[in-house]
C-alpha cells in the first residue's frame, strides 16, 4: 500500500501505531501522529484483501481515535484517494472534505493524481459514540486498581538491633533461630530477609563470621532468598566493624547490605553516619557487586543517594526501605510517603516500613500505593496498637500476606524478585 519512508510519508512512530493479528499473521495495521496544533492526523490505516469485511479496518480506527482523543486531539485530518475509502469515512465517522493535495509520488491508487483532505469533530464523535467506546476505555483504564502494579515484594526484619528475648520471646537471636525464620518467611512469600547478628550473649555483633554462619543456613534451605546484612552504626563507629560482613565470600556471601544514608536520633540514642562513612560503605559494596538496601528516613537522605549516583557510587536500579514514624524523623502517614516516593530517583524501587505502631499502616499504604513492604520484629514488636499482645514474624507477615490477597495483589516470584531490585 504505501512505500516507507517517502516523500509522501515520512518514518513512522511506532509508538503511535496498532497491529492487527490473527492466528500469529498481521492482517491490518493503523497509524496517527499527533500535530503541532493538538489535534491528531491519521498515517496509516490497512487490512490485507482476504480479511476484508470483517470489522478489522473499523476496530483499527476506533482504537486510534480513542487515543487520540485521550492525548487531547478535538479534530481529526485524514488524507485519503479512492472514493470508497472517503465514503466509509464520511459514512462511519462524519467526516466532511476540507480540501484537496496534489501528490508528489507513488502513492495509494496511481490511477487518483490527488489526495481529498477530510476532517472529523473527534470530541462530537465521541460523545455520540460514547456508549460503543464505554467498554473499550474501561478495559484500558480500569482493568483493576492494583493492576498496573508489580508483584508485592516483601522484606522482612526479623531481629534487628534492639528487641531481647526478655521483650519478647519471638525475637530470633542465636544463627539457627534466625535462619529457622528466614526459611519459614521465604515459604510464607518473603522474598529479601534483612539480617542482625547476635553474639552467644543475645548482643548485636558486627562479627562477619557470625552473618556468615546464618547466610550459609539459609541459603542451603533456601537458596534464591535474598539475604542482606547491615551495617548499622549504632552500636559501633568503625568503618572496619560496620563493613566486616561486606568482605564475606563463598555461600556466606550477602546479596545486599543497608546502607542508612544520614545521621539520625532514636529514642535509645543516635546512629551516626557521616558523609564519608556513607560514601565509603557504599564503595564497597560496590567493589564487592553487593546492592545496597539504602534506607531512608527523611527526604535528606534521599537526596543524598542521588550524590551518590551522580559521582558513580551507586549504579543501576536502586532498592529503597522509606522507613517512617520513628521519633526523631519523618511521620508515619500516608502524606509523607507521598511525598518520600515522589523524589525518589530514576529507577528506583520502594519499600516502606512503619516504625512501631506505625507499621501497619505503613504497610497497608505502601501496598496500595503500589510499592513494597518491610516487616518484622525489628520495627515493632506488638501486633496491636495498644501493645497488648506480642507478635511473631510468621504473624506479621501472614497479616499482610491477608491484605494483599484481599487487594488481589499477588507476591512476587522469587525470580521477580530480583529483576525488580536488579540483582
Amino acid at each position: 500500500m504505501h512505500h516507507v519512508p517517502s516523500p509522501e510519508m515520512e518514518e513512522l512512530d511506532l509508538s503511535c501505531f496498532f497491529v492487527a493479528v490473527e492466528k500469529d499473521q498481521i492482517v491490518g495495521v493503523s497509524g496517527y501522529k499527533m500535530l503541532e496544533s493538538g489535534d491528531g492526523k491519521t498515517t496509516l490505516l490497512g487490512v490485507l484483501p482476504e480479511f476484508g469485511g470483517k470489522g478489522i479496518g473499523k476496530i483499527l480506527q476506533d482504537k486510534r481515535l480513542l487515543e487520540m482523543f485521550e492525548k487531547g486531539a478535538k479534530k481529526v485530518i485524514t488524507n485519503a484517494d479512492r472514493p470508497a475509502t472517503i465514503k466509509w469515512y464520511k459514512k462511519n465517522y462524519g467526516y466532511y472534505e476540507i480540501g484537496t493535495l496534489k501528490k508528489v509520488a507513488s502513492f495509494g491508487d496511481d490511477n487518483i493524481d490527488h489526495w481529498t483532505t477530510i476532517e472529523m469533530d473527534l470530541v462530537k464523535y465521541i460523545s455520540e459514540k460514547k456508549t460503543v467506546f464505554k467498554e473499550n476505555y474501561a478495559e484500558k483504564h480500569h482493568p483493576h486498581p492494583l493492576n498496573p502494579y508489580p508483584p508485592l515484594l516483601i522484606n522482612t526484619c526479623l531481629t534487628g538491633m534492639i528487641p531481647t528475648k526478655d521483650m519478647t520471646q519471638y525475637v530470633p537471636v542465636a544463627p539457627e533461630e534466625i535462619a529457622e525464620q528466614a526459611v519459614e518467611a521465604f515459604d510464607l512469600g518473603a522474598r529479601i530477609v534483612h539480617l542482625h547478628a547476635r553474639d552467644k550473649d543475645g548482643k548485636p555483633t558486627w562479627k562477619a563470621e557470625i552473618y556468615e554462619k546464618i547466610i550459609s543456613l539459609i541459603k542451603r534451605a533456601r537458596p534464591e532468598m535474598i539475604c542482606c546484612v547491615s551495617t548499622s552504626g549504632r552500636n559501633w563507629p568503625e568503618l572496619e566493624k560496620r563493613s566486616e560482613a561486606l568482605h564475606i565470600t563463598g555461600i556466606g556471601k550477602p546479596d545486599m547490605a543497608s546502607l542508612t544514608l544520614g545521621s539520625l536520633n532514636f529514642p535509645t540514642g543516635p546512629s551516626v553516619n557521616s558523609i564519608e562513612m556513607v560514601s565509603n560503605l557504599a564503595s564497597i559494596m560496590l567493589e564487592k557487586g553487593i546492592k545496597p538496601e539504602l534506607e531512608a528516613f527523611d527526604p535528606g537522605m534521599i537526596n543524598f543517594a542521588k550524590v551518590l549516583e551522580s559521582n558513580g557510587i551507586l549504579e543501576g536500579k536502586k532498592y529503597f526501605n522509606l522507613l517512617l514514624g520513628s521519633l526523631n524523623s519523618i511521620e508515619g502517614s500516608p502524606r509523607a510517603l507521598d511525598y518520600m516516593v515522589s523524589i525518589l530517583p530514576h529507577n528506583s524501587t520502594w519499600a516502606a516500613a512503619g516504625i512501631g505502631m506505625f507499621q501497619l499502616p505503613m504497610n497497608a499504604a505502601a501496598i496500595v500505593k503500589g510499592g513494597n513492604v518491610r516487616v518484622g520484629l525489628e520495627d515493632n514488636i506488638y501486633y496491636d496498637y495498644e501493645k497488648k499482645r506480642l507478635a511473631s514474624n510468621r504473624e506479621l507477615i501472614q497479616r499482610l500476606l491477608r491484605i494483599s490477597k484481599e487487594l488481589m495483589r499477588p507476591v512476587a516470584t522469587p525470580a521477580e524478585a530480583r529483576q525488580m531490585i536488579g540483582i
